[in-house]
């Protein structure tokens, strides 16, 4: 329950960032829950794994789960491109709480790993790769697994009181209070054990970005292109995509014979929230830097 307590929390914030959706959460655990949420949809909604790596879980258990129930499946959250940006930011603000620079800090990633295969170690892996290059100094990133070598008890031996451990994880449990407290205590670990990247107060930013995009995309609006428009063909209205912004809503542009007041408010909403993802792109840019 406190799995599902957690995804409760942030769907709202999500939902928040993206006005007009209906969000929902559930997790896999708890029997019923998610075929319930996925049933109370009406169209063919997007599916955002909160999952930090894309093995088993996403490629195996999700198809199961949603059986014949046509949905869009998007990349999990640990393979999200701005989530190694945004969180050397986050280890930058950890440090400056203690009154280090990062540049004298050591990091330390911790993650699950797997006994059956090499995707969740390749996704954390990746990761660290990721934020090590981000940082303007030339140290090592540690990475230490709970179910799988380099074990993090191990790992932890190398600590020192600036370390900052960050777990690789999509938010609370048994891992984040239980196994990785038991493999830093067995390992002697010095430095700093961070919360779970999934706990970051952007991740509800990330996850509309990457909703809102696929929305899009899903609309055939490329949000890559320099030069785009959506184009209300009854209304013969074009929409500059270059100064409104992508949003997302249930609602979309509908074909009609003649234009009508409702056509015209549909193209007000989807001008309206497409700007409003403009703005959220445009922040995380900002955020980022």
């Amino acid at each position: 329950m406190a799995g599902e307590s957690q995804l409760q929390q942030l769907a709202q914030q999500i939902k928040l960032r993206l006005p007009g959706w209906d969000v929902r959460s559930a997790t896999l655990a708890t029997p019923g829950t998610f075929e319930r949420e996925l049933a109370a949809f009406g169209s063919v909604p997007f599916l955002y794994p909160v999952f930090m790596a894309d093995g088993w879980f996403t490629k195996k258990a999700l198809p199961e789960r949603t059986g014949s129930r046509e949905v869009r499946q998007l990349s999990p959250l640990g393979l999200h491109p701005m989530l190694p940006h945004r969180t050397v930011k986050l280890l930058k603000q950890a440090a400056e709480r203690h009154g280090w620079s990062l540049n004298s800090c050591d990091v330390m990633i911790a993650a699950h790993g797997s006994e059956t295969g090499s995707a969740a170690a390749d996704c954390a892996l990746y990761f660290a790769k990721r934020v090590r290059a981000l940082i303007p100094f030339k140290k090592k990133i540690h990475t230490g697994f709970l179910a799988q070598e380099p074990f993090l008890s191990r790992v932890a031996q190398v600590s020192t009181p600036r370390t900052l451990l960050l777990p690789f994880l999509a938010g609370t449990g048994s891992h984040l209070t239980e196994d990785i407290p038991d493999a830093l205590a067995e390992g002697g670990f010095k430095g700093v054990l961070l919360p779970a990247v999934g706990e970051a107060d952007f991740i509800a930013e990330l996850i509309a970005h990457s909703l809102g995009t696929a929305w899009l995309k899903a609309n055939n609006f490329d949000p890559v292109s320099q030069h785009r428009t959506v184009e209300h063909q009854s209304a013969g209205v074009e929409i500059d995509a270059e100064t409104v912004a992508p949003g997302m809503t249930n609602h979309g542009i509908e074909r009609c014979d003649e234009p009508s007041r409702g056509s015209h408010n549909r193209l007000r909403v989807v001008a309206s929230l497409l700007k409003k993802l403009q703005n959220l792109q445009s922040s995380m840019k900002r955020q980022a830097a």
